[in-house]
């Protein structure tokens, strides 16, 4: 009996302690026009209990000091530069250890931005907003930031109307890719070529659309050759930025060298494991006018012995390539620059097979196809 009522009774006070908790953190109602929060030094990411929408501005203005074991009395804007910072994946690269960054939802596809002391954001993406400091991971600051929000928002009602005034249709678009779109990418133009990775993105939008949404996305373009990496890298570290254009292997498509690669890597790992994709513009318009960019989307996990050679060795790619292929959608979709998103199911396209260099891969058959908005969300 005592047993049972001890069992009641801490039940009762932990009922209570968590009514407690849900009132102090009710406190802020997730449509409140302004918030003040308290952003500490050893805590990666700081819930602000505020929900927003596409098309919302921020305004958001921050105090306070935070220190690392090395480096005390750093700010919002974050401490300058030093050369370690170009060893170091931090969430905004661009900017100093220890500044204050904002990001919209939890999700691994969500890209931070800088915010500093005094910031103005536009909302890309629906989503609650999480505040913190720039770093690694590690936690190692201390100290706080007393932050203060201020949220204007767009009525849904006015977002929703804006997400549907222009569906698109895809059916002409399907109908032409299932006809023209090749299944797979090949290791050299020639016709004794080696088949390589499946194509498993489209996307659809102008060169300048490309850059930008992949940019906002937190993509970066791969550089072209070796001199071009031996500079960029160069660049990157006289400005105390982490270098992680690593160039890719060349395949083809259409009977040419990609026009592009894209990566998300650390700058520790870039070597050997990181997201990318690689994006030949296709020699045909999508019927409703839009350039066609037909991509090939893999994840380097780690290095293995290239089947084409004895001697050589390659990126090891993980087999399910369609978890890279729905990556990309999500970050694009947190970066705000999808209008519109459809998959085409592909009955002869290959699920089971193995790259140009013997690794496997999987697929559900399906290539994602993305239509991206025609200009650049508002900053």
């Amino acid at each position: 009996m005592k047993q049972c009522c001890r069992a009641l009774g801490i039940r009762v006070l932990v009922l209570l302690t968590a009514a407690t908790f849900s009132l102090m953190a009710g406190a802020v109602s997730p449509d409140a026009k302004s918030v003040n929060v308290t952003v500490s030094g050893d805590t990666q990411w700081t819930d602000t209990g505020i929900d927003v929408n596409p098309g919302d501005k921020l305004h958001i203005t921050a105090k306070g000091t935070v220190a690392l074991p090395d480096k005390s009395g750093i700010g919002p804007d974050g401490a300058q530069r030093g050369w370690k910072d170009t060893l170091r994946a931090l969430m905004v690269p661009s900017v100093g250890r220890g500044a204050l960054v904002g990001e919209i939802g939890n999700d691994p596809a969500a890209t931070p931005f800088f915010i500093g002391a005094d910031g103005n954001v536009t909302v890309p993406v629906a989503g609650r907003l999480y505040l913190g400091l720039n770093q690694g991971g590690e936690s190692l600051f201390t100290g706080k930031f007393e932050v203060h929000v201020e949220r204007t928002s767009v009525a849904a009602v006015n977002v929703a109307a804006i997400a549907d005034s222009s569906p698109y249709n895809f059916q002409p678009l399907f109908s032409l890719l299932d006809k023209d779109l090749p299944y797979r990418v090949s290791d050299s133009p020639s016709e004794t070529a080696n088949p390589g990775d499946l194509v498993n993105i489209v996307l659809l939008g102008d060169e300048d659309q490309i850059t930008s949404a992949l940019k906002a996305a937190g993509w970066v373009k791969a550089d072209k050759t070796t001199g071009d990496a031996v500079l960029g890298a160069l660049a990157a570290t006289l400005n105390k930025e982490v270098y992680v254009a690593l160039p890719m292997s060349t395949l083809y498509l259409f009977g040419r060298p990609q026009d592009f690669g894209y990566a998300r890597a650390q700058a520790l790992q870039v070597a050997q494991e990181r997201d990318h994709f690689r994006l030949w513009l296709a020699p045909f318009k999508a019927p409703q006018g839009q350039a066609v960019w037909a991509g090939a989307a893999t994840h380097d996990v780690g290095i293995e012995r290239d089947q084409r050679s004895p001697d050589a060795i390659t990126h090891k790619i993980d087999p399910d390539i369609d978890k890279e292929r729905d990556f990309i959608a999500a970050t694009l979709q947190q970066a705000g620059w999808v209008q519109a998103i459809g998959y085409l199911d592909r009955p002869n396209q290959v699920k089971e097979t193995t790259t140009a260099t013997g690794g496997e891969i999987r697929s559900d058959g399906k290539t994602l196809v993305i239509v991206l908005k025609p200009a650049e969300p508002a900053k």
